[in-house]
């Protein structure tokens, strides 16, 4: 018997916190890239990293363009927050936001370093068979309310991907696990003040 799970789960923090539908009734489907948009990888599973997160970024700053607001910025900081995330849930064999008791923010402090002010959210999921595809994961993500509310929050500017495929998880073998780690931050590095003016 084969089974196939889904799980969704989000959190948001700002500093001043979880089903996919059909398209016939899917309210947010003008939000979902159409197939090829962001290659054959969003409809794929077991990718490299690189394929995945690539994937995932695109689905992601698709659903901002659809809804006019600004892209995301590949953060190298928050791809290793979101790994770091997935590999404690994987550790500590707990689908959370903050795994073996660790706060949530954890994660987030080489990001947030040198930060007066900042904005963090985090969606995590995890799938078997085809509900591990970037593309199943993203469209569940824009039919769950806190989720859709992270990806589509106007002050967010970089986005990290978290992405561990092929694990045994809670009992299931071939799982899927993925986050986005969303955040802003006051003042921004230089390197993100470089990169805007290049």
């Amino acid at each position: 018997m084969h089974i196939r799970l889904f799980a969704l789960a989000a959190c948001a923090l700002v500093l001043a916190c979880v089903p996919s539908a059909t398209a016939a009734v899917d309210p947010y489907a003008s939000l979902l890239a159409p197939p090829g948009a962001c290659g054959t990888a969003a409809d794929a599973l077991s990718l490299s990293e690189q394929d995945a997160k690539r994937a995932m970024v695109c689905l992601t700053n698709y659903a901002r363009a659809q809804s006019g607001l600004a892209p995301l910025a590949d953060d190298a900081l928050l791809n290793e927050a979101g790994d770091a995330k997935l590999d404690a849930d994987l550790r500590c064999a707990a689908f959370t936001h903050t795994p073996c008791g660790a706060p949530f923010t954890d994660v987030f402090a080489a990001y947030l370093g040198g930060s007066t002010s900042y904005s963090v959210g985090e969606n995590i999921a995890w799938g078997t068979g085809e509900f591990g595809t970037p593309r199943q994961t993203f469209d569940a993500w824009l039919n769950s309310d806190e989720h859709r509310a992270n990806i589509l929050t106007p002050a967010y500017r970089d986005l990290g991907i978290g992405y561990r495929p092929n694990k045994r998880f809670l009992g299931y073998s071939g799982a899927t696990l993925w986050s986005q780690e969303f955040g802003v931050r006051a003042p921004e590095s230089a390197n993100a003040r470089e990169a805007d003016t290049a």
